[in-house]
This record gives structure tokens, C-alpha cells and sequence, in this order.
């Protein structure tokens, strides 16, 4: 796949990644991507078109899933000279990768997607989310709790999230301790 494509699936998926839940951006995609692309480094198993695609279209699942979104897809890559391969590996793979990655590919996005769910980041998350499902900090706390709590797929995304659970897990029983303080 070359630039040009991925440039022009992007702009495919640009529109689809702006959330109207209040916290998704385009922005969380290119982080993805580069998630997938550090957790993968040094790998030579990997359909490197296969992740990329996988990457980009993670957080798409419901989209993709609503009656012709998906056939629309598959005729966009196809113009785009995706195999017919790849795409049909890409709607499996978005199916399952958050619950049952089955590819190396698909365990490697499901931890980057996790990734985005932790350490500061993931905090100034799961706070908005909070704040947007209007929960008490005692709710925000055990959401990051959990968050901290989901073991990853990947011997290099468990390294990646070692550091980002410990903060969260700091912040999490600060917050809590400071909730029942008073």
C-alpha cells in the first residue's frame, strides 16, 4: 500500500472518526497508528496493510457494522487496489479484535487501542467520559481502576502499559482516598 492510499483512506475515515460522543477526535486514529507501529517494531510477521487498515479503522466497528457501510468500504479499497484478502481479513478483524484478537495484527491493535485507554491520557479520558456520563469521582476512580486492570495482548504492549497502569492506579487511590476524606 502507498502513501497516496493511506492518504486517501484517512480522508475515508476522517469524518467517521470525528465523535459525537464529545471525546472521540481524529487525532485518537494517528495515535493508534503509531501505537500499532512501535508495538509491531521488529516484527517480521506481520501484513504491515493489514495493521495500518486494521489501526484506521479501529473505533469504526458499529459503523462498519450498520447495512452498507461495510460493502461501501470494501468497493472504496477496492478502488484503491486493497486485496480482496486484506479487506475481507479487515472486516473480520474489526468484529472481534477488542474481545478475541485471532491474527497477530488484530492482538496487535487491540492493544493499541487499550493504550489509549491508559496512563495520563487515558485518565484525561475516562474523566471526560465521566463527566459526559455525569458520574461521581468514586465512579471515575474505579473506571480508571479497571482500565489499569485489562491485560494486554502483546509482550510490547504489556512493556508500553506498565508504566501508564502504575499512574493510574496512584491517581485512582489518591482520588479515591481524597473522595472519603471528607
Amino acid at each position: 500500500m502507498d502513501d497516496s492510499a493511506r492518504r486517501r483512506i484517512e480522508e475515508y475515515v476522517r469524518p467517521l472518526a470525528a465523535g459525537l460522543d464529545g471525546v472521540t477526535r481524529y487525532g485518537d486514529v494517528a495515535r493508534v497508528v503509531a501505537a500499532c507501529d512501535r508495538i509491531a517494531t521488529g516484527r517480521d510477521d506481520l501484513d504491515r496493510d493489514l495493521l495500518y487498515v486494521l489501526a484506521v479503522f479501529s473505533g469504526q466497528e458499529r459503523w462498519m457494522s450498520k447495512m452498507g457501510n461495510a460493502s461501501r468500504t470494501e468497493i472504496f479499497l477496492s478502488s484503491l487496489a486493497i486485496p480482496a484478502g486484506t479487506i475481507r481479513a479487515l472486516l473480520r478483524g474489526l468484529a472481534r479484535f477488542e474481545r478475541r484478537p485471532a491474527t497477530p495484527e488484530e492482538e496487535i491493535v487491540h492493544d493499541a487501542v487499550r493504550l489509549e485507554r491508559m496512563g495520563a491520557y487515558g485518565i484525561a479520558r475516562l474523566v471526560a467520559e465521566g463527566h459526559r456520563e455525569r458520574s461521581d469521582f468514586s465512579e471515575i476512580a474505579q473506571s480508571i481502576e479497571q482500565a489499569a486492570a485489562e491485560r494486554l495482548r502483546t509482550a510490547a504492549g504489556e512493556e508500553l502499559a506498565r508504566p501508564r497502569r502504575e499512574a493510574m492506579l496512584a491517581f485512582a487511590g489518591q482520588l479515591r482516598s481524597e473522595v472519603e476524606e471528607f
